[in-house]
């Protein structure tokens, strides 16, 4: 197995010491939880008075300190007998083949405009002539729609974009 079971409060640690025996980890995380018990780290006790010191995880942390599983060692020579059936910690990093990721859509682009063309009492023109030129030289023309849009022009980079409306836009088209 890559790792090992994750030990939580109240999993068995097994101490050597006379009088001892089979005790629970006593004290563990206050917000990390593992099947719904607090998670043990290193310095957590079990009921002897152990806390745990050695063979815990190198590559998880909880709470800022290593992480305890199966195989932890107490302060007085106990291991972990026993721990979470369903997460395992592991020492080794393998990490998965780097997949390049596609391509972003068009219309995901980061930089991206649409104009509303408003009248002087701020309601949207329907149906205005639009003449809109990019930094690139690239013209776009056509009429605003019912709610007064433009298309959405979608650039690669940051841009300023020339948007002349009406009768003056008409007048660009043929220059175009």
């Amino acid at each position: 197995m890559a790792g090992k079971p994750a030990a939580r409060v109240t999993d068995p640690t097994s101490c050597p010491l006379p009088g001892h025996g089979v005790n629970p980890i006593a004290a563990g995380s206050p917000d990390v939880f593992f099947d719904g018990l607090a998670a043990a780290h290193q310095d957590d006790k079990s009921t002897c008075g152990s806390p745990i010191v050695g063979e815990v995880a190198s590559t998880v942390l909880i709470n800022g300190k290593p992480a305890a599983t199966v195989g932890s060692v107490g302060a007085h020579g106990n291991n972990v007998v026993s721990g979470s059936g369903t997460v395992i910690i592991g020492n080794v990093h393998s990490p998965a083949d780097f997949v390049p990721p596609l391509p972003m859509p068009l219309w995901l682009q980061p930089f991206n405009e649409q104009f509303r063309i408003l009248g002087s009492d701020g309601q949207p023109l329907a149906y205005v002539p639009y003449h809109i030129k990019d930094e690139a030289g690239r013209v776009y023309t056509g009429f605003s729609d019912e709610s007064g849009h433009t298309p959405r022009i979608t650039t690669k980079k940051q841009e300023t974009l020339e948007i002349t409306t009406g009768v003056a836009a008409l007048e660009k088209w043929g220059d175009a």
